[in-house]
């Protein structure tokens, strides 16, 4: 083989390679209420390798526009080729219903889920008044408790005052009182001093009175008898 021979066949592949693959790759779904045949080549003649249904998503990896087929990759990773006609760029009726209807699941699941997330809140505040509504009473008990200490407070304060004033008073009495025992003392010793004194006067009188009364009763028969 010369070198312009080999030259004009990689030119020759090069053409039929640009005819058969796409510029870039492209997404296709099967068409609406079909049923295909996945095959091993560009053409009905070839063997099935499985049949798809519509809906279908597929990503173009070559096409032959001379028999109208393209080689397509399904999601789940099977190659073959089909006819293109039974193809579309955009998702089938069915398939836009069942993404609308999976979004309106989602929707609903959200707003069911934000519903729930103001049911807590509600719940929340009504807790949080509960708790405000027990701080107020619990405060009303406080300043209640401080008023009734204060008050405690001030009668502790009147009856400090009272007892120093009793205090001073009990200190006035018991200098009295001391007072009192000492004169008392002081008289009794006095007293027992003038009974003392009383008594040695009455023991010499009893005994002036015994020396003196014999002999005036002596004197007086002897005057009589005179």
């Amino acid at each position: 083989m010369t070198f312009r021979s080999l030259f004009q066949s990689c030119l020759i592949a090069l053409i039929l390679f640009g005819a058969t693959a796409p510029a870039f790759a492209e997404t296709v779904w099967l068409s609406d209420e079909l049923w295909v045949n996945v095959r091993t080549g560009p053409g009905g003649e070839y063997r099935s390798l499985k049949t798809i249904n519509s809906g279908t998503r597929m990503e173009i990896l070559e096409e032959n526009e001379d028999a109208g087929y393209i080689r397509v990759r399904t999601e789940n990773g099977l190659e073959g080729w089909l006819p293109k006609r039974y193809t579309q760029p955009d998702p089938t009726g069915s398939l836009q219903a069942e993404n609308l209807q999976a979004e309106k699941e989602q929707l609903q699941q959200q707003l069911e889920a934000l519903d729930e997330k103001y049911t807590n809140l509600l719940a929340d505040k009504g807790d949080v008044n509960g708790e405000l509504e027990s701080l107020r009473t619990n405060n009303a008990e406080l300043t209640k408790e401080l008023n009734r200490i204060k008050a405690i407070s001030e009668n502790a304060i009147n009856l400090d005052d009272q007892y120093q004033e009793l205090a001073e008073e009990h200190a006035r009495v018991k200098n009295e009182l001391d007072v009192l025992q000492a004169e008392n003392t002081s008289l009794r010793e006095r007293s027992d001093n003038q009974m003392l004194y009383a008594g040695g006067i009455l023991v010499f009188i009893g005994i002036v009175l015994g020396v003196i009364l014999p002999r005036l009763t002596s004197r007086r028969r002897k005057d009589g008898w005179a």
